[in-house]
């Protein structure tokens, strides 16, 4: 009759034997070698005050985003250009256009086509982190691109 230690020693490397096999490389999954599946995927590009330049960070994000898009026809991407609350409303409404604008157009030479682009921006409403007028908050000087997984 076998002791229990050895039987318990016997259990335990069935048991670890069938947790390497499970591990066993068995290669991608399908989804994972004909296309990204980043859908909803949500990056932000950050601006200086007053600017509408994508810093290199920026520039990266654009690229990534780009990746994903043009890799999967399923996807479109939705852009919202935001701004603090540092000068009057209806500048800051036309600077998140423009910063919009700018990631769309970025978005556009890196290979994603236009129509699977859709643009926003909200001057300094829906702000990330509430301020008073005149308040230099960086998380507000932003673009959100939201990559979206169409049904079909």
């Amino acid at each position: 009759m076998t002791s229990f230690p050895r039987r318990s020693a016997a259990i335990a490397a069935i048991f670890a034997f069938g947790l390497l096999a499970g591990c066993a490389d068995q290669g991608e999954p399908a989804s994972m070698t004909t296309s990204p599946e980043l859908a909803g995927a949500w990056y932000q590009v950050y601006f200086d005050t007053g600017s509408v330049e994508i810093n290199e960070r920026g520039k990266d994000i654009v690229e990534r985003v780009a990746y994903i898009a043009t890799n999967n026809a399923a996807t479109s991407v939705n852009v919202i250009g935001r701004t603090d609350r540092v000068g009057e409303p209806p500048a800051n409404l036309a600077l998140s256009r423009r910063r919009a604008d700018t990631v769309r157009d970025a978005l556009i030479s890196a290979g994603v086509p236009a129509n699977r682009i859709e643009t926003s921006w909200t001057g300094e409403g829906k702000q990330a982190v509430a301020t008073a007028n005149q308040v230099d908050e960086p998380r507000n000087r932003v673009v959100d691109i939201t990559i979206v997984k169409n049904t079909p």
